[in-house]
């Protein structure tokens, strides 16, 4: 059976700044499909924009979103918002909707500013809250808006109020967690070695 041939895709990692922040944007591309328009990718609180957006897996062809949408012909990008992944972490800030939406503010610049036209914006979870409040700000940089796994995290949220109940379990949770990762090159003996 003969399998679609996919045109090889290309990766570039970029940097811009917010300010004094430093901020990571990651690019997929086609190098060779036709240009069908831009997307940004935007993560939310979990985890960075890599692994959420151009996972790989081997033997799992198809795990990366960013590389699907540059076969068709898609310039992709993710960024990391302040606080996550290979962006800047040095600021003692909560990291929330509103700075998020100023990340996405200074990398929608530097990619615009790379010839792109309004770009697609799908943003997830918390990231889709981000997403919108940029659109919102910045109506002129946006052709479509995408918003999937919507979180409301307003007052009277019955999300977040269960979340409150289970903090101490969440806590206990992680440094568990730590502990068992740490223990054991904290615990050596003196002369052995992993």
């Amino acid at each position: 059976m003969n399998k679609p041939v996919t045109p090889p895709i290309v990766g570039e990692e970029h940097w811009t700044r917010k300010g004094d922040v430093r901020l990571f944007l990651w690019e997929k591309r086609s190098a060779e499909a036709p240009q069908r328009g831009t997307i940004l990718f935007v993560h939310g609180s979990s985890m960075a924009s890599q692994p959420t957006f151009d996972l790989q897996v081997e033997g799992r062809p198809g795990s990366s979103a960013m590389e699907w949408f540059a076969a068709r012909g898609f310039d992709t990008w993710c960024v990391d918002m302040e606080g996550y992944g290979r962006s800047d972490k040095t600021r003692d800030i909560n990291c929330d909707i509103a700075n998020g939406a100023d990340d996405l503010a200074a990398a929608s610049a530097y990619i615009l500013a790379r010839g792109s036209a309004a770009l697609l914006v799908y943003g997830i979870s918390s990231g889709a809250l981000r997403a919108a409040l940029f659109a919102a700000r910045h109506p002129e940089r946006v052709k479509r808006l995408a918003l999937d796994a919507f979180v409301w995290t307003g007052k009277g949220s019955p999300t977040l109020a269960e979340r409150v109940k289970r903090l101490p379990e969440f806590r206990a949770r992680k440094m568990a967690g730590v502990r068992s990762r740490t223990a054991p090159a904290l615990t050596r003996q003196a002369g052995g070695r992993s």
